[in-house]
């Protein structure tokens, strides 16, 4: 169960409704300090945590709404929607019958005086559950004739209930109704989904392991219930090396304990320092103290006292763990909470992190969002929070969302970052200036392209016109790649305050109308504009690479992907019918079971550009006049002076 979208209103800074979508994988909350990317965060986390926290309206309900906390009835604080996948309707459906979900989508809201329970809207088709009940009745006649005119389960039970000598099949349905809940049909489904809904794990920049504990007052907390999340890490570190904490006060033996805690130490280490690369050298060793020292302060008084330490191997010295950088503490911190929650919970989890890569160096923030992406991601939902440009992926900017606190409705989260003020969205920038000034040049006029094979497609096309003595792209422009369509927003919000003037090639697909009409409506191109390829070629799909003809591209393909094809050539009679010339080469390599069906953008204009002597004089008329015609719709845009 995947959560696809989360609307939260009415909570600290949160006021008229923060609607926003959530990828399935990671999703990068991005906004300054104070915008409220922690209320957001804890929103989603009290709306079904992994522990006993809770909407609490009193301190939570945002204090200059007043008047509309007076309401009767329940406050809503969260709608969150999730889709089911294919395995968890099945279950459902293996059990109410084939079809009852009308749709994989879910939603759920909670909030103040929700006591605790989410309200399900889950969309069933009750005739198909009642036609899975029927199955296998062998009713007399009469009966069987009511019971075929029954479209609800109540319906169809009152009917059974009615017989006077109910078969052993009979009895059985009516004992599989009365074992849901209510004897309601949307309760069974809800209940039956329950399992394999995701509960909130957050985990925040002051929930970091102590580096000494004293165990009778660890004891104590805990049956108390007032655990704090880092000292939740310390017991997580001693069940992942089976020791609890009574082990400490009457031992098996001395030796058995230290042994489990150096099994411990060394089994977190390995993992730890799999992602931490600023140095290899340290490992963590867990200490017993059998005495306090003379005069300690409460807690540290009672014995025996546990003392996490971090050695330097390079140097043979070693140091309490919180005396290390507070960006290693969280770090380690957080994979013990995390690694021990993962084994012990029987729920999928959706990780919250609140600035992780806060205390930590630009590099060790690079090795922290590998951790996020490699260990965390394939297994979970994570959403984490930053206002750092080096915790953003440029090569996924689909991911961010801009968090903004309005003067006039609270806190915002948004998709589209060229709706965010210049402090919000300076962490974007910064992260593509990086980019840029790694791989890029820019001059006052950019033609953005979405990845290089477009550009180097456009610089063939555009020298043999202009061989010819026909129109090719204009001087002025510098063909800039932008890495696809999703980051053509951020590219252009850079580009156009600093001054320049940026027009956008764009594909033109289905998928990518919402990005194209939100470029239209930003109003940042300066002087520029978006060209899409299919309007000026007249299909309603259409990548650069429909300028060609099918048989050129084919050739193209044949050459970048001689040692895969194993020397059987793609013809243009292998592809099937679809718009775009590109599905119909990947359609193809997935019949071959080439590639896994998938085909690189840039290698058949490698090819192209490699081999030009070869190819450009294969180009056909038909070719030239498109490309000529998509020259003349982007020239139009670059000023004359």
């Amino acid at each position: 169960m995947k959560l696809i979208t989360a609307n939260l209103r009415r909570y600290r800074s949160i006021e008229d409704g923060s609607e926003f979508t959530v990828e399935p994988d990671v999703t990068c909350l991005v906004g300054k300090n104070e915008s409220g990317k922690t209320a957001v965060l804890q929103g989603l986390y009290k709306s079904y945590p992994v522990d006993k926290s809770k909407f609490d309206e009193g301190l939570d309900y945002p204090s200059r709404l007043t008047r509309e906390r007076k309401e009767e009835g329940k406050l809503r604080v969260a709608e969150l929607t999730y889709e089911l996948d294919d395995s968890e309707a099945a279950k459902v459906e293996a059990r109410f019958g084939h079809g009852v979900l009308k749709s994989k989508i879910i939603k759920m809201t909670t909030g103040y005086r929700y006591e605790g329970v989410s309200t399900w809207d889950v969309q069933i088709d009750q005739a198909v559950a009642v036609e899975h009940l029927r199955e296998g009745l062998d009713l007399p006649q009469a009966t069987q004739q009511l019971a075929n005119q029954a479209t609800t389960v109540p319906a169809l039970t009152q009917i059974l209930e009615g017989m006077e000598a109910p078969t052993a099949a009979v009895t059985q349905v009516l004992t599989v109704v009365e074992g849901w809940r209510n004897n309601d049909l949307q309760l069974a489904v809800i209940d039956s989904l329950a399992a394999d809904r995701p509960r909130f794990v957050y985990f925040g920049d002051y929930d970091s392991m102590p580096g000494k504990v004293s165990i009778p007052y660890l004891i104590a907390a805990r049956t108390k219930g007032t655990l704090t999340r880092g000292e939740e890490a310390v017991l997580a570190l001693l069940s992942m090396a089976g020791v609890d904490l009574e082990d400490f006060q009457e031992p098996e033996s001395h030796e058995h304990l230290i042994r489990d805690l150096e099994n411990a130490s060394n089994s977190i280490s390995s993992e730890v320092f799999e992602y931490w690369t600023q140095n290899k050298n340290l490992s963590v060793r867990l200490d017993i103290i059998g005495t306090p020292e003379p005069g300690a302060a409460a807690p540290f008084n009672q014995a025996p006292l546990l003392q996490i330490r971090v050695v330097n191997q390079r140097h043979n010295v070693s140091v309490p763990f919180d005396e290390r950088s507070r960006g290693f503490v969280w770090f380690f911190s957080f994979l013990a909470y995390f690694t021990h929650l993962e084994e012990d919970s029987k729920q999928q989890l959706i990780l919250l992190l609140d600035e992780p890569g806060l205390n930590l160096h630009a590099t060790a923030q690079a090795d922290l969002l590998r951790f996020i992406d490699e260990r965390l991601a394939p297994s979970h939902q994570v959403l984490f929070s930053t206002h750092s440009p080096f915790m953003i992926n440029a090569h996924k900017f689909g991911r961010v969302r801009t968090v903004v606190d309005d003067e006039q409705k609270g806190t915002i989260v948004s998709a589209d970052v060229l709706r965010a003020d210049a402090e919000t969205a300076f962490p974007l920038h910064a992260t593509l200036g990086i980019e840029l000034s790694q791989t890029l040049f820019v001059g006052p006029n950019v033609l953005l392209v979405e990845g290089p094979g477009d550009l180097l497609y456009l610089e063939v096309l555009s020298e043999t016109l202009k061989s010819l003595n026909r129109e090719g792209l204009n001087e002025k422009l510098v063909i800039t790649p932008a890495g696809g369509i999703a980051k053509l927003p951020a590219f252009i919000g850079l580009l156009g305050s600093n001054g320049l003037n940026t027009i956008a090639l764009v594909d033109t697909s289905s998928n990518d109308v919402a990005a194209v009409k939100r470029l239209r409506e930003a109003g940042r191109l300066g002087g520029g504009g978006i060209v899409e390829i299919g309007t000026v070629l007249g299909k309603a799909d259409a990548d650069i690479e429909d300028v060609f003809e099918p048989s050129f591209y084919v050739e193209l393909i044949n050459d970048a992907y001689q040692g895969l094809l194993s020397g059987k050539k793609l013809t243009v009679k292998e592809l099937p019918d679809d718009p775009r010339l590109v599905r119909r080469v990947e359609r193809a390599f997935e019949t071959r079971g080439i590639n896994h069906g998938r085909i690189n953008h840039f290698s058949p204009a490698a090819a192209l550009n490699r081999r030009q002597s070869h190819y450009v004089p294969k180009i056909n008329e038909k070719t030239l006049d498109r490309a000529e015609q998509l020259f003349a719709s982007i020239n139009v845009l670059v000023p004359r002076s």
